[in-house]
């Protein structure tokens, strides 16, 4: 749908290919639930976190998208069993975790988990050993994980530990 974003130096695979094909089935199944969709600026996307607004009967929201993802960059497959949580960015500033999205929206491979950024705050300072450190990402469930060479700072946790805080779940 959308081809604004550049690929980070970091990127040596496919993620800008998965978050694109993850945002464009985002907005289409936006649309289909009735939601006028607007893509966020590049400024926005960056700085700010957040891929689109969506907006329906006077609601607004600012939604950040989250393609499935691998736990390893090595590992050969997506999944949708773990998430990855960002702290701080590949940039070294505030993860989109502390961006200014309302909703993060999770790819799964039958659609979208939905849940407020702020209540996903609240979840992770609950199960995450925030000064656990650890240098290999099958480590990272409900740890600190920070990539060689790197400014980032990242956790996985299950995706079923959005369950008591998902705002909605969109199926296609």
């Amino acid at each position: 749908m959308f081809t604004r974003n550049k690929r980070n130096k970091y990127d040596k695979k496919d993620s800008l290919e998965l978050g694109q094909s993850a945002e464009s089935r985002f907005a289409l199944l936006a649309q289909k639930q009735g939601w006028t969709v607007t893509e966020a600026s590049q400024q926005a996307n960056i700085e700010d976190h957040f891929d689109y607004e969506i907006t329906k009967d006077g609601r607004r929201f600012r939604v950040d998208v989250k393609s499935k993802k691998r736990v390893a960059r090595n590992a050969g497959s997506l999944q949708d069993e773990l998430l990855w949580i960002e702290f701080r960015s590949v940039r070294g500033t505030k993860g989109w975790l502390f961006g200014s999205a309302d909703l993060i929206a999770f790819e799964t491979q039958s659609g979208f988990k939905i849940v407020e950024r702020k209540a996903l705050v609240r979840l992770i300072n609950k199960l995450v050993q925030i000064h656990v450190r650890v240098d290999n990402p099958q480590d990272a469930l409900y740890k600190v994980y920070t990539r060689k060479g790197r400014p980032d700072e990242i956790t996985l946790i299950k995706t079923s530990d959005l369950a008591p805080i998902l705002w909605d779940e969109w199926k296609e």
